[in-house]
């Protein structure tokens, strides 16, 4: 196979690496972003609560108000009750204090009712903190061993660099900067071999001229469909890998 075919094989192999390990980072990235968000979103379900626990309390203030409002006026009637002349005025005063003693018993169980409430909002507040402690934790664990992953494949991704660049410089500067477009725009598969007249990258019959060239081996021969560098096998031999 043509040395300088071999190179850009092997050139190829490292940035298909580079790349997988791009996108390892970026995935682990994702994953701290996700849990970040995650706890995000529960401080903000949790201060959401918190409104709703100040004003629930602040309705019950008010309620309990209410209650002491209405026990005045019911201690005013029995006053007056004492004092009335008449049995009609008596009846007429009683009548009125049972109206308000019952909805006064209405609003003690209204009241207490809120208590309750209250109280389960605030075990709710409660284990909404504990919920985010404990996310927070679970972050701090995962954006080291997140950290301690990064650094390991940077220090690979420094490794295949320098391989890279060692590779690079047994180019030619055309066949290098042909090779560098192609990865850009190719999804960094800019070498693909030919299997019986077919390019491998693009899937399309070579032509008979193409495939001249090819067996030739002089020089770069490109898919007249896909623009990728095209190279025929000698049997089924792979690119040794030494980028591990």
């Amino acid at each position: 196979m043509n040395e300088r075919i071999e190179v850009l094989r092997r050139l190829q192999l490292i940035d298909t690496k580079l790349k997988r390990l791009e996108g390892d980072k970026l995935y682990r990235g994702y994953d701290v972003q996700k849990k970040q968000n995650q706890i995000q979103q529960k401080k903000t379900e949790l201060s959401k609560l918190s409104e709703e626990i100040k004003a629930f309390q602040k309705n019950t203030i008010l309620r309990e108000l209410d209650l002491k409002s209405m026990e005045a006026e019911i201690n005013k009637l029995r006053l007056q009750m004492n004092q009335v002349k008449t049995n009609k005025e008596y009846s007429a005063t009683k009548t009125e204090i049972g109206g308000k003693e019952a909805n006064k018993s209405v609003l003690e169980d209204e009241i207490l009712g809120m208590m309750t409430q209250y109280e389960e909002m605030q075990q709710r507040y409660k284990s909404f903190e504990e919920e985010i402690e404990r996310e927070n934790t679970q972050l701090k664990e995962l954006q080291k061993h997140v950290e301690a992953d990064m650094k390991t494949t940077d220090a690979e991704m420094n490794e295949l660099k320098k391989k890279r660049d060692n590779y690079a410089s047994m180019l030619d500067s055309d066949a290098l900067q042909q090779y560098n477009r192609l990865v850009s725009h190719k999804d960094a598969v800019a070498v693909v071999n030919v299997v019986n007249k077919v390019c491998q990258g693009c899937f399309m019959s070579i032509t008979a001229q193409t495939l001249n060239q090819l067996m030739s081996g002089k020089n770069l021969t490109f898919c007249h469909s896909c623009g990728r560098i095209l190279y025929l096998e000698s049997g089924n031999e792979e690119p040794e890998d030494d980028t591990k």
